[in-house]
């Protein structure tokens, strides 16, 4: 039985694959962090310290339900049969995003739409 894979890449860190069946709640998850990030942005409130509680939670759930391509799951696996390279649902930022850049990129939505 072929799966079909949500992807979603990290800056320097790699393509996490998830099935597609779980999306929705994958991107649930992720974006609980995500929107707490923007919402305070919005309103002045995200201090550094609420930025380094929040911010590496998004990594810590795609880590836990991920499966890292290449490592975890082979390449062939996730790609459609057309592709030379997956091409991931979202692409975030680097882990390593200062608590400066985070200011201007959680605006509106943050990263995940929806």
């Amino acid at each position: 039985m072929t799966h079909i894979y949500l992807l979603i890449s990290i800056s320097g860190g790699g393509t996490w694959a998830f099935l597609e069946e779980n999306k929705e709640e994958v991107l649930d998850k992720i974006n609980e962090p995500d929107n707490e990030l923007a919402t305070l942005n919005e309103r002045g409130e995200l201090t550094e310290e609420k930025f380094n509680d929040l911010y590496p939670r998004i990594f810590e759930l795609i880590r836990s339900r991920g499966l890292l391509v290449g490592e975890d799951i082979e390449m062939d696996e996730v790609l459609d049969e057309e592709e030379a390279f997956p091409k991931p649902y979202l692409t975030l930022p680097p882990e390593d995003l200062s608590y400066e850049e985070a200011i201007s990129v959680f605006k509106g939505e943050g990263l995940i739409p929806g």
